[in-house]
């Protein structure tokens, strides 16, 4: 099974070079099922990312958008992914959140479908209160919800996981 993590350049400012190697040693550990990307708007500083013949030797893959909210730009970057598992990369990762996400794909225990039931009110404000610092889904999930709204910037990555939530889908998310 493959899985895509993907980095916002915009979002990660100077943290870039950490969330890389962050990225590059979990991916590391599931030899050749995984793939980085990195979202670029131009804004970013070219030393930042280096130059794009140094991308294959630190192990990402840049995509370029046009400046625009964060949901069209992390929305543009799955559709270039090849990953069964959409990982989005929003600040410092855990060293076992990859892992979990690869459980959370490979665990069959839950149906693929369930009736959605309303969440609580209590839990929509949750989400909404604690940042998220990743968000892990299934491919089919995140294409059969319509991926981002991207209209957000911002909250484009709550509103994705409030979704999740409330049709019980497999997400694995990591909170600040």
């Amino acid at each position: 099974m493959k899985i895509s993590l993907i980095i916002d350049a915009r979002l990660t400012g100077k943290e870039l070079p950490r969330r890389l190697a962050e990225a590059r040693q979990q991916v590391a550990l599931f030899q050749g099922s995984g793939e980085i990307l990195v979202i670029d708007d131009g804004d970013m500083a070219p030393p930042l990312l280096g130059e794009l013949g140094e991308q294959n030797t630190v192990g990402y893959r840049q995509v370029r958008s046009r400046p625009a909210p964060m949901g069209r730009r992390l929305n543009l970057a799955a559709s270039h992914s090849n990953g069964h598992m959409l990982g989005f990369c929003l600040g410092p990762l855990d060293t076992h959140w990859v892992e979990r996400m690869m459980a959370a794909a490979c665990d069959d225990s839950r149906p693929v479908v369930r009736p959605a039931r309303p969440c609580p009110l209590s839990l929509f404000s949750l989400l909404r209160r604690t940042p998220t610092r990743a968000l892990g889904v299934e491919r089919t999930w995140f294409d059969r919800l319509g991926g981002f709204d991207p209209s957000l910037d911002l909250s484009a990555v709550e509103d994705l996981a409030t979704r999740l939530k409330a049709c019980r889908a497999k997400m694995v998310v990591q909170r600040a």
